[in-house]
């Protein structure tokens, strides 16, 4: 007789299953972790196709540490899918870790482990639309949840959530969002901007959450796939991209307004990145071919816009500085990414930040600090502004906590007005 004929017959995964999986596992969770075999046992009794289960889960929690995005975790949808597939021909649904997970070298995570991990985040993500009574998952700390690791744009990604995070990595609340994309607090710190998409829906919207009461408002509600919104220094407004015939323009438009106005309607892609200071223009990242994006200025009004980095190079990610005289960006000049800042508004008084690699810069709301991602790393550079025309100068950069980031052409996080806080489009 074979292993598998031996092994316990395991139940359908229905979610009364799942309930008490997880009742069992929430009990061994809560103990010290020399006692977590004898609640399982005691729990589970003659049950060992739901004792299974548990240890299988216990396992993926050590092997993903049990903390928020420590390190890099599977891909969980396509473990998922393989065990599907494994499953549906009979074989032992035990699936290999990829190299570079969390795993400890040789650390085998059962497929319905993984189908559980990526089950908690489809409910946390999409709001609870699966399973009808979803309190048991939501009642865990956003900080035990697994990480779910995957590249952004990705099937698995589109459950992810944002998290909102303080200085050292550590979960303040998560904001349930399907497919987020670059999030970004209000000038006053207590509201995200961010583009997601809505149940049902194959384009993304325009979304606002208010941190201090938790609440959500759809901000835009149609089939133009907006994204990437930036907050005016007021907060009353949006900028944002909205597809176009063959690529994106920049949009504005008014929270309390109905619809929002054509800036840039250009062939090809463009999207906002941050506002010039005083509202009069935007900064824009633009397509250059050649896999290569452009920095312009685009004025508010919609006249034409002007150049501000277009060179041979790869420059993103621009951010303009709270005084409005230096613009922060990303740039492959040198051969890799660095953080580069540049004096706004003609340009020319340019200064390396990054020490060795760097993308993604963010200010603080009073410059003293830029906040930029290298090697999954969140680093804060100390600035000392400079006077006149010369440039701030980095004087030391540390690390405040490292975290799958997806990088890629857009910032996917930012950075409270005060440097304590983080959202990061997980």
């Amino acid at each position: 007789m074979s292993d598998r004929e031996d092994a316990p017959k395991r139940p359908p995964l229905t979610p009364e299953r799942w309930r008490a999986v997880d009742a069992v596992l929430q009990r061994a969770l809560d103990a010290e972790p020399s006692g977590r075999e004898a609640v399982v046992a005691e729990a589970c009794g003659d049950d060992a196709a739901l004792r299974g289960e548990v240890d299988s889960l216990l396992a993926s929690h050590v092997a993903l540490d049990d903390a928020f995005l420590p390190h890099a975790a599977p891909p969980l949808l396509p473990l998922a899918e393989r065990y599907a597939d494994e499953r549906e021909r009979g074989e032992p649904s035990r699936v290999e870790m990829p190299e570079g997970s969390a795993a400890l070298p040789g650390r085998h995570v059962s497929g319905r482990a993984a189908m559980y991990v990526a089950l908690v985040a489809l409910i946390v993500g999409f709001g609870g639309g699966l399973i009808a009574d979803r309190a048991f998952f939501l009642r865990r700390p956003a900080a035990s949840l697994p990480a779910v690791n995957v590249p952004f744009g990705s099937s698995a990604a589109s459950a992810a959530p944002l998290s909102v995070v303080d200085r050292g990595g550590r979960v303040v609340m998560n904001i349930a969002a399907m497919r987020p994309w670059t999030p970004r607090f209000s000038p006053d710190g207590r509201r995200v901007a961010y583009g997601a998409f809505g149940e049902g829906r194959e384009t993304s919207d325009l979304w606002v959450t208010e941190l201090d009461q938790g609440t959500t408002r759809r901000v835009t509600d149609d089939d133009a796939d907006a994204n990437d919104p930036q907050w005016s220094a007021d907060g009353t407004m949006l900028a944002y991209s909205a597809s176009a015939p063959g690529g994106k323009d920049v949009m504005i438009r008014a929270l309390a307004g109905t619809e929002g106005r054509v800036v840039a309607s250009r062939a090809g892609v463009q999207f906002p990145s941050d506002w010039v200071r005083g509202g009069g223009a935007l900064l824009v990242t633009e397509e250059a071919g050649d896999n290569r994006h452009d920095i312009l200025v685009q004025p508010a009004d919609g006249s034409p816009a002007r150049q501000f980095q277009a060179t041979r190079a790869d420059e993103t990610a621009a951010r303009m500085s709270p005084d409005g005289r230096w613009v922060a960006y990303t740039s492959d000049v040198s051969g890799r990414p660095e953080v580069y800042v540049e004096s706004y508004p003609d340009g020319g008084n340019r200064v390396r930040i990054s020490a060795s690699g760097g993308m993604h810069p963010v200010w603080r709301g009073d410059g003293r600090e830029l906040f930029y991602w290298r090697d999954g790393a969140l680093l804060a550079a100390a600035l000392e502004p400079g006077t006149g025309s010369a440039a701030p100068v980095r004087r030391s950069e540390a690390v405040l906590f490292r975290a799958p980031y997806p990088g890629g052409v857009s910032t996917m996080y930012d950075v409270s007005p005060d440097g304590q806080r983080f959202v990061i489009a997980r």
